[in-house]
């Protein structure tokens, strides 16, 4: 179950997954493993901004993608109203 958005958020599987509801060609999940490293949510997050989130118009900062991996507060709500 989800419970707390941030850190569910924090390795961008999940929104990777809400981005392909909507757009499902624009998203291929293979590229995306849920990851507790944050090596692995940084790159799960370089590579969402540059194959998906590129193609809807939005960029994210570095600073934005490393605070959604540490789980900063209310990062990860400004990011879906971008959306």
């Amino acid at each position: 179950p989800k419970r707390n958005i941030s850190r569910d958020f924090s390795d961008g599987v999940l929104l990777a997954e809400t981005v392909q509801h909507f757009y499902p060609r624009l998203v291929e999940m293979h590229n995306y493993s849920a990851a507790n490293a944050s090596a692995q949510k940084m790159y799960n997050w370089q590579t969402l901004n540059k194959k998906v989130l590129k193609r809807l118009g939005i960029v994210l900062s570095v600073k934005e993608m490393e605070e959604a991996c540490n789980c900063a507060p209310l990062v990860v709500e400004a990011i879906l109203l971008r959306l």
